[in-house]
């Protein structure tokens, strides 16, 4: 063993899931709201699948997006209002709660909430992220 590796950290090496993965399996399962979902998709897997591998994709243009937009008043309000109602369809509850506090963080006194909040929200993304790599893998 390594001066700096725990024998958690050799744990880990000989297993297939990482603390990442476990960390997603024990706390991510209701990242998505899938009978919200179901409501629209009539239940088609597949359809859910291609719907939330979707949403992931664009989120990352959506945290990209707050992030260029920290002292940018207009984009970081267009942003925030995009990404709460594109999670709210999916049945993303935390990143539509995430972006409806951020998107009233306006004003330069707030800039390090606005930091906090993009933090917060890029953790949520990954939320549901990791479900959906778990649930459709």
């Amino acid at each position: 063993m390594f001066a700096n590796q725990s024998s958690r950290d050799l744990e880990y090496n000989n297993k297939s899931v990482s603390p990442i993965d476990e960390y997603v399996n024990a706390h991510c399962e209701d990242a998505v709201d899938l009978e919200h979902l179901g409501r629209y998709t009539m239940g088609n897997f597949e359809l859910e699948q291609e719907i939330l591998q979707l949403f992931c994709d664009q989120c990352v243009d959506y945290v990209s997006s707050l992030k260029t937009s920290l002292e940018d008043p207009e984009g970081w309000k267009q942003a925030t209002h995009a990404l709460k109602g594109s999670a709210r369809g999916v049945g993303a509850w935390r990143i539509a709660a995430e972006t409806q506090v951020a998107e009233l963080l306006m004003g330069d006194a707030l800039y390090t909430d606005r930091v906090s909040a993009v933090h917060a929200i890029g953790f949520a993304v990954e939320e549901v992220a990791g479900f959906v790599k778990l649930k459709y893998a």
